[in-house]
């Protein structure tokens, strides 16, 4: 079993804490329908969708001086209701519980994560929250210290990239953002389709309901 005090967990948000690939979809047609951009239904969204958001909708055909604005739609778009994944709460309750550092680590901005946090009642959930990450890679190196042995929860290969590069356990999360083959290739160490699976890698057990 692995010493709770020493282990530290890392999530991704959208798509990874977030059941939310509708509103994704949603929020990305709204943002790029006026620039003439063919909507896109869920698969296309899985199959297209890359990080940085830049590239992504550089690939989608925005032209470079609409980048911005889009982005900025988009992230709009992205305060909107949107369920949590199942087991998210329980899982969380058993890592604090266990003395386990969590925190997140998202491309996301601050507006809509905090959007999330308060409309879940999750604020403080988290030891540690960092929005609008550019380069998850330096990001989680520099977080690395916190813990003995640290994991890092993504749906997209960029999320598994990173987190390799990063020296942690690579965990990949169905129904997200890509698929899970392209996770697997991306070096995934893991793959879990409920949150509350995590504990299984961690060997840990949840902590009973109230």
């Amino acid at each position: 079993m692995l010493s709770p005090a020493r282990s530290l967990v890392l999530v991704d948000w959208n798509g990874t804490v977030m059941s939310d690939l509708g509103r994704a979809v949603g929020a990305i047609n709204a943002a790029t329908a006026p620039f003439g951009v063919r909507a896109l239904d869920r698969a296309e969204f899985q199959d297209s969708f890359t990080l940085p958001m830049r590239t992504w909708l550089l690939d989608l055909g925005i032209a470079h001086e609409h980048v911005g604005r889009v982005e900025a739609d988009w992230n709009s778009g992205m305060q909107a209701p949107a369920p949590l994944r199942s087991g998210v709460r329980e899982t969380l309750a058993t890592l604090r519980g266990q003395g386990i550092v969590t925190g997140v680590v998202t491309a996301a901005n601050e507006a809509a994560l905090r959007y999330d946090l308060r409309h879940h009642h999750l604020d403080g959930a988290f030891d540690h929250v960092h929005t609008s990450v550019r380069d998850k890679a330096a990001r989680l190196t520099e977080l690395r210290a916190l813990g003995e042995r640290a994991f890092y929860l993504g749906d997209t290969a960029y999320d598994i990239e990173s987190a390799r590069a990063a020296g942690y356990v690579a965990v990949g999360v169905s129904e997200g953002y890509q698929r899970p083959d392209v996770l697997a290739a991306a070096g995934a160490d893991h793959h879990i389709d409920g949150f509350g699976d995590l504990l299984e890698i961690l060997d840990l057990a949840p902590v009973p309901a109230a």
